[in-house]
């Protein structure tokens, strides 16, 4: 999972992004930290949540541009 720090916990894993999101991509749905209850599950929330943060980020450079 590229981009992401993975741990497991006792009730499942948990994994942190290793940059920062801007505020604008936290306003607008990204998270900092997914929580799961098995590895796939883990691996999808990540996909999911970078894919959201790079789509997030281009809207945020197309607004920067009005």
């Amino acid at each position: 999972m590229s981009g992401w720090y993975d741990e497991t916990l006792d009730d499942g894993f948990v994994a942190r992004r290793l940059s920062r999101l801007t505020d604008y991509q936290m306003l607008n749905g990204c998270l900092d930290e997914v929580r799961a209850t098995d590895r796939t599950e883990l691996w999808l929330l990540c996909d999911a949540q970078s894919r959201l943060s790079e789509r997030i980020a281009l809207a945020e450079a197309v607004r920067r541009r009005q």
